[in-house]
């Protein structure tokens, strides 16, 4: 057996991230990419009133001991072109610079999540979390790259981090309002139980054809 070590192109960056603290990570006026602005955030949220909410699925079914959030699917439309065309443009960028897949762009609805503490009160046992997942596998082989959107200012809640798992410990990430953190979808990751207060997220998946 030969063990040959990687070429630079096949060592992936970890995660891209557009950090909503970072003034040159937010675009231009006439343009449109890159970490989201407070009232951008409060638009995304405001949605959670035209649409009725859900309880997301796991392998087919609800099961709230892996996950549990209040979630909105957001289809694209004439009100939500904008925000489908943020993130294309985002990704489109971030893979183009940091992995180079074969893309066909985001083909699911985007869902809007909500983690509450307040909802630990009515099932004491279970906090709104996620446990630690990938994103593609037997049903979901076609997403490539995940985008979770921090719509949430870290200082009205406690708990609910999106943590990633390339390694033993988990990485450090960006989570002021506005960041958006993408990855590739065989990352392993979770949301932790939420504690206190109240933290939205927008997320999604880039799909495309098979990896090979």
């Amino acid at each position: 057996m030969v063990w040959i070590i990687p070429q630079q192109k096949y060592r992936q960056t970890k995660y891209a991230c557009y950090d909503g603290s970072q003034k040159e990570h937010f675009c231009k006026p006439d343009e449109n990419w890159g970490a989201f602005t407070a009232q951008e955030c409060e638009r995304v949220i405001s949605l959670s009133k035209q649409i009725k909410p859900s309880k997301p699925i796991v392998d087919g079914k609800v099961n709230p001991e892996i996950r549990q959030v209040n979630a909105w699917g957001v289809s694209y439309s004439e009100s939500t072109r904008w925000l489908w065309e943020r993130l294309v443009s985002s990704v489109k960028y971030a893979n183009s610079k940091w992995w180079n897949y074969d893309i066909y762009g985001i083909i699911d609805y985007l869902q809007l999540l909500c983690y509450e503490a307040s909802n630990n009160q009515k099932q004491k046992s279970i906090q709104d979390h996620y446990n630690k997942h990938i994103d593609n596998g037997e049903l979901y082989y076609y997403r490539k790259i995940s985008i979770s959107v921090q719509l949430s200012d870290p200082q009205d809640y406690e708990g609910s981090e999106l943590k990633l798992y390339t390694r033993r410990e988990a990485e450090n990430l960006p989570k002021a309002r506005g960041t958006m953190i993408l990855f590739p979808s065989f990352v392993l990751h979770e949301v932790t139980p939420i504690i206190k207060g109240k933290r939205w997220a927008l997320v999604c998946w880039v799909c495309g054809p098979q990896f090979r």
